[in-house]
């Protein structure tokens, strides 16, 4: 069995406008608690003092966090890509976290843990299943509209995940990821659908059964809604709208993806120019 001590995760984390809400001291102490972990802080054209808290917490931690600046404001989708981008050719797993920590850091260790004991796994995402034992706080309203959504997917895409909006994921850095985040997101909002259909498409290109043989869908021991979210309730619609397009855009990208992929191979993209969204 490969040990986790092989499985150094670079996590991404994406930042806008977070200077009220970045916890400088919890990310610290994850880092002291976890010598495997390393931090790429995504600064996605923050116009308050992100970039100089972001910059100053690098420097304290010179060697296990690091600071990708992008020129101007292209949403959590696109920040994200670039941030997994920019790490991937480090090997081991990558992954992205929500900046506010909804989700404590000490649930990467849980989630890293899955790839031992399920070798063929190669995507590993939290989700918040409101269950006894576990504490998930989240407001009724976001609760419901997040199992619509869910409901929504399944039915368009006949994918059957419980929660692809958590903010909590790691990867392996390999081909599959390196295939599916080559091309900028349709989706500002959904794009961990759209994440999920490629994969889906690339594998079952390869002979599998899509996702179901890949991702593993871990629950979180803890998440709790925090102040000052950028998404609202009436973004339900504009994510019910991009599940649309997402599900339109199939054929697409089996025409422009698969003739070049082969997610049995070992890939290390660089990193794209950045464009306008």
């Amino acid at each position: 069995m490969t040990s986790t001590a092989q499985f150094d995760v670079s996590l991404v984390v994406p930042c806008f406008n977070e200077a009220a809400r970045f916890d400088a001291a919890a990310f610290a102490t994850a880092l002291h608690g976890a010598p495997w972990l390393n931090l790429l802080l995504v600064d996605d054209g923050s116009t308050d003092a992100t970039p100089a808290i972001l910059s100053h917490f690098a420097s304290a931690h010179a060697g296990r966090a690091e600071v990708l600046t992008l020129p101007h404001n292209v949403g959590k989708a696109e920040a994200v890509r670039q941030g997994l981008l920019h790490v991937m050719g480090r090997g081991g797993l990558c992954g992205f976290w929500d900046a506010d920590l909804s989700a404590g850091l000490d649930e990467v260790a849980s989630l890293r843990e899955v790839f031992t004991r399920q070798p063929a796994v190669r995507w590993v995402w939290g989700i918040r299943l409101r269950a006894l034992g576990r504490d998930i706080r989240r407001k009724a309203l976001r609760h419901y509209l997040g199992r619509l959504f869910a409901t929504a997917s399944s039915i368009l895409l006949d994918i059957d995940s419980y929660d692809t909006q958590c903010g909590a994921k790691l990867f392996r850095a390999d081909a599959l990821l390196a295939t599916a985040i080559s091309t900028r997101f349709l989706s500002r909002w959904i794009f961990d659908v759209e994440l999920l259909t490629r994969a889906d498409m690339l594998l079952r290109h390869r002979g599998g059964t899509g996702v179901a043989e890949a991702v593993y869908e871990q629950p979180l021991g803890a998440w709790r809604h925090r102040p000052g979210s950028k998404v609202k309730p009436g973004d339900f619609i504009r994510a019910l709208r991009e599940l649309w397009r997402v599900r339109n855009a199939r054929a697409g990208w089996r025409r422009d993806l698969l003739p070049t992929v082969s997610v049995q191979e070992r890939v290390r993209p660089s990193s794209p120019a950045i464009t306008a969204p």
